[in-house]
């Protein structure tokens, strides 16, 4: 907006600067102070070059209200050789530079690249002020909505009429190159640009909140709730489209209700959470957020762990029924909980690493099974969906029982079927004797055999394992010390501790003060 009394320093501005070249649109210009203001309480005016020297209210006047009621306006001052001391008073109003009027369009260029300069500076920075706001609501460590609301209007965000669009960005299932970091922030970058192309023509936020998570606060002040309804899904579309043209990711979006009040924000910020984990565990481009779904009340603390040790369990027995049915029982905790994507791929590289060592044999070096170790950590990191990592985890934990299944072609029978006596009756009054008679051989023979076949004394082994069932229940229960050991098949309390500190390196009681 150009501020000047006299009409031909106006037009003169007008039509001997060339704001095109300088990427600026000259939108008003104003005969004095007073109709500059009105004009600026109407319509938001990035920078304003006004002379000093003014009837009703000048230059200085006009610059102490932006300074104080528009401070994202950048203010530039004309001024005559008899000004500039009276102009320099300004300084305390920000005032980005000062003109004299003697040819002023050839000084004109320079500051407005000032101006501008400044404003991207300030934009950034507001920007990133509200990126941090927008994620300590996500994050729930804003949540009183008076404090939500005085920190909005702080930060310039204005909502009328709004809903929540959250997109979360994943490999495709099929790329097997392992995506890092800077390749996810390049990505996610790209995602808010388009998704700031797709929702121009309405005000809108659009914040980083994660690695590959970002959300848009889309405002429709005066529009119909039914029109905007369908308008978000259709411009979610075109960004999906976006996306699938120009990367090649997967992107994943959840939309909330539509809301009326700031105070409501954090509800929708839980609605969209739960509208996107929808869309990950159905693989759903677009899931809206539907009401007659509970709410999560909060993450409950998932031992996943616990899971994780039964499918083990049933896996070295090779129960494939019970070994999936343990699976299917965690990723419903999963969804009952509403774990993000990237916890639940952890748990799945936890039952992978643990699932390879019990399979770390020399004879399988050469197998295809262990030399795929890489490729499935990969496929599991590139998941798209909780569907497709539940469907590669069971898949893995049939291969995987398979394979053991198969030691059988590999080494001796007996070994075999002695490792699986002590599975499923290690809890029991069991001994090398008692083993023996078992397999239907004689106990000296079996020992020696155990020992040449697997490098460890049978009875070792049996005691090892019974400690890491012990363990198991030293974590995940309230068992006394002396409970555990008839557990594990120990009736002597001292000796069990004295077989748990040599395999385990600390007493029964250190292990379990330690976890607790």
């Amino acid at each position: 907006m150009i501020v000047d009394d006299e009409s031909v320093i106006r037009q003169g501005l007008q039509s001997f600067v060339d704001w095109k070249a300088l990427e600026c649109e000259l939108v008003y210009m104003a005969t004095n102070g007073k109709e500059a203001k009105e004009y600026l309480q109407s319509a938001p005016i990035d920078i304003v070059i006004t002379d000093i020297k003014m009837a009703g209210m000048d230059g200085i006047e006009l610059a102490k209200y932006i300074y104080e009621n528009h401070p994202q306006t950048k203010v530039i001052l004309l001024t005559a050789y008899a000004d500039f001391a009276y102009a320099q008073s300004a300084i305390k109003y920000n005032v980005v530079d000062f003109l004299v009027k003697i040819n002023p369009t050839e000084k004109i260029p320079d500051a407005v690249h000032k101006a501008k300069a400044l404003i991207a500076l300030q934009q950034k920075h507001l920007s990133e002020i509200r990126d941090k706001f927008i994620k300590e609501v996500f994050d729930n460590m804003i949540s009183h909505p008076e404090a939500i609301v005085n920190k909005m209007n702080e930060h310039g965000i204005s909502l009328d009429n709004y809903l929540l669009v959250m997109f979360e960005i994943n490999n495709l299932p099929d790329d097997p190159i392992e995506t890092t970091s800077k390749d996810y922030n390049n990505f996610v970058y790209q995602v808010k640009h388009f998704s700031t192309l797709a929702f121009k023509n309405f005000r809108h936020y659009t914040s980083i909140i994660s690695k590959n998570q970002l959300v848009s606060i889309v405002s429709f002040a005066n529009e119909k709730t039914s029109e905007y309804m369908q308008l978000i899904p259709n411009t979610s579309k075109d960004i999906l489209k976006m996306v699938a043209n120009f990367m090649s990711f997967a992107v994943h979006v959840g939309i909330s209700l539509p809301h009326t009040s700031p105070f409501e924000l954090p509800e929708a910020f839980g609605e969209v959470k739960k509208a996107l984990t929808n869309s990950l565990y159905h693989d759903i481009p677009i899931s809206f957020f539907n009401p007659s779904d509970p709410m999560p009340s909060g993450l409950k603390p998932l031992q996943t762990h616990t899971y994780i040790d039964e499918i083990m369990t049933n896996i070295q027995k090779e129960n494939v029924v019970e070994a999936t049915t343990q699976l299917s029982k965690l990723f419903d905790a999963y969804k009952e909980n509403n774990v993000p994507m990237e916890q639940i791929k952890a748990g799945g590289l936890l039952l992978c690493s643990m699932s390879y060592k019990l399979i770390d044999e020399p004879q399988w070096e050469e197998s295809t099974f262990i030399n795929n170790e890489t490729l499935t950590y990969a496929q599991i990191q590139n998941s798209k969906s909780v569907r497709d990592l539940f469907l590669l985890l069971s898949t893995f934990i049939h291969s995987t029982i398979h394979m053991i299944n198969s030691q059988g072609n590999q080494s001796n029978y007996l070994v075999r079927e002695v490792n699986k006596f002590i599975r499923e009756h290690y809890n029991n009054q069991i001994n090398l004797q008692s083993i023996a008679e078992s397999v239907h051989v004689n106990s000296s023979y079996l020992s020696r055999l155990y020992k040449k076949e697997t490098g460890e004394a049978l009875t070792d082994a049996l005691n090892k394992y019974r400690i890491e069932m012990a363990k198991k229940l030293l974590k995940n229960s309230s068992l006394k010390i002396f409970e555990v050991a008839r557990e594990v098949g120990i009736e002597d309390p001292a000796y069990f501790t004295h077989v748990f500190t040599k395999y385990a390196g600390v007493s029964p009681r250190a292990f379990k003060e330690k976890i607790f």
